[in-house]
């Protein structure tokens, strides 16, 4: 499997990029991230993204949820495939770590979406174990629609491909950041693959508080 070079940016100060979102226009087709001055692991994007249209499809029947976070908490939201040998499996595990290093009360405020990025394979009931094996109240979305897929991807900034070989061989790549959203649908943050689990726990706590304060 390969793994796009956006998902493996950690830049210790600023960096600048161009976001090849689906459906962007000219206008906001160049973002500038950084994590400068901040105090936090991970970075942010200007202008900032907002995804509070966008609603997402749980599996098994469970409805719809949008990608805004309930009022005063966080939404995780994370583009990933159940059958990813290491890059998923390691994220969501540094992700379930994460959480627990937070109090109760504020672990109860972080929401945990994964979004599937090869949902031909990802059938709704191998999709949730998978999540929640890692995160147990973790919830799982799976997108039929080639083009719903990619645009949801694209407002988000996130990249993948699945191709299959003439042999058959099924092939992913894919961004691997994890988005925080916020309850009025703002991507206040983002991290990078390779992100501490101590590192998303602070940048955890260090949002929540900010929102309990707000």
């Amino acid at each position: 499997m390969r793994i796009h070079l956006r998902g493996l940016l950690a830049a210790p100060a600023v960096v600048a990029l161009l976001v090849l979102a689906a459906g962007c226009s000219k206008d906001d087709a160049a973002t500038t991230t950084t994590t400068e001055g901040s105090g936090l692991s991970g970075y942010t994007r200007q202008p900032t993204p907002s995804v509070g249209d966008l609603e997402l499809p749980l599996v098994g029947g469970a409805g719809n949820i949008t990608a805004a976070a309930d009022p005063g908490d966080l939404r995780i939201v994370y583009f990933g495939y159940t059958s990813c040998p290491d890059v998923c499996p390691t994220t969501l595990s540094d992700l379930k770590r994460a959480l627990a290093q937070l109090s109760p009360e504020d672990a109860a405020r972080v929401q945990v979406v994964m979004v599937t990025i090869d949902p031909d394979r990802d059938v709704d009931e191998k999709l949730g174990s998978y999540v929640t094996t890692f995160i147990a109240d973790g919830q799982a979305s799976r997108i039929t629609d080639p083009a719903q897929l990619e645009s949801t991807a694209g407002v988000f900034g996130a990249q993948y491909s699945v191709t299959t070989s003439p042999e058959g061989e099924i092939d992913v790549s894919h961004s691997a950041d994890l988005y925080a959203v916020d309850d009025k649908g703002d991507i206040v943050l983002q991290w990078p693959f390779g992100t501490s689990y101590e590192d998303l726990a602070d940048d955890l706590s260090s949002l929540l508080a900010d929102r309990a304060s707000a």
